[in-house]
């Protein structure tokens, strides 16, 4: 399988490329802005480096055909500086990539939050439309809502490090509700929704139209919804 992933650099997409690389049967290319050291090695995987707002390295992406196509992008608004930045990198980027990617009708995977289908402020009503884009777009698709993301992240997040260390302690107690609304919102590892990407894109993947998977199914491999 001919793969692209988009922000494979990050926190997720670090995490994605991990479990692609014990593939053998699958081909990645990874979309980066400049050659990272990661801590580990693939022949499967090529990394590539790439301009988001350069149209010709758009151009380029559509000559070519992928069997999946997984968007990882993200970033926060503190992060981008403005609403115009933060809309870019989350919305304007994945826009882009799929539309280049599109003519070969791949399987798209992408990375969204919880709360995107009741979107409330600019982090949710932009993450509101990448879905709304993504459905529409006539290909097959997942779309993932993780609630908080936990991680090995490069830089410091000190909220994120205080969820992290309560999540450590309460986890076994909350895996014993069934209610989904309680994992829903739980604060859930990179690695898992990695996983979760792999399994409902590559495993799993639908057969038409698409899935957006979120709570238990996130965690415990329960069916999409």
């Amino acid at each position: 399988m001919k793969i692209l992933v988009a922000g494979g650099t990050g926190l997720v997409g670090t995490e994605l490329l991990k479990l692609l690389a014990q593939r053998s049967n699958v081909h990645v290319t990874a979309l980066v802005r400049q050659i990272p050291a990661l801590g580990f090695s693939s022949d499967q995987i090529v990394f590539r480096v790439f301009d988001y707002d350069r149209e010709e390295d758009f151009q380029k992406l559509a000559q070519e055909k992928f069997d999946a196509v997984f968007c990882c992008l993200g970033t926060t608004r503190k992060k981008a500086g403005s609403d115009k930045e933060f809309a870019k990198v989350d919305f304007e980027y994945p826009r882009r990539l799929l539309a280049a990617v599109a003519p070969s009708y791949p399987i798209f995977c992408a990375v969204s939050s919880v709360g995107a289908d009741k979107p409330r402020g600019l982090y949710l009503s932009t993450k509101a439309a990448m879905e709304k884009t993504i459905m529409s777009s006539g290909l097959r698709y997942v779309i993932l809502r993780p609630s908080l993301l936990l991680g090995q992240r490069q830089e410091f997040r000190f909220g994120e490090w205080i969820a992290g260390s309560l999540f450590s302690r309460l986890r076994p107690v909350l895996e014993n509700f069934s209610e989904q609304k309680i994992a829903e919102f739980m604060p859930i590892y990179a690695s898992e929704v990695a996983r979760a990407m792999v399994t409902y894109a590559l495993d799993r993947p639908p057969q038409e139209g698409g899935v957006v998977i979120f709570g238990r199914a996130l965690f415990w491999d329960d069916e999409p919804t």
